[in-house]
């Protein structure tokens, strides 16, 4: 399992942005927090080029529409 924050995913993209993609891919789960919006539509875009899968990405708010949006699939949950 690989966990990471977002100060480190910054670290990581501008610094070893391949390597990271690669370990991300192989792990069996990535659990990212205190990510921004940016970063989550950057993840999102690298995991599809690494992979070249289809990518689904699964939002509950406004800071997840990036993130939703550069997907290949994109749902965007509304609760109360």
């Amino acid at each position: 399992m690989l966990v990471i924050d977002g100060s480190s995913i910054t670290n990581a993209l501008a610094n070893l942005r391949e390597l990271f993609f690669e370990v991300s891919c192989i792990a069996p789960a990535v659990v990212c927090c205190r990510v921004s919006p940016t970063q989550k539509a950057e993840l999102t875009e690298g995991v599809r080029r690494q992979t070249g899968q289809v990518v689904l990405a699964i939002g509950d708010g406004g800071n997840d529409v990036g993130m939703i949006m550069s997907a290949d699939v994109g749902v965007g949950i509304v609760g109360k």
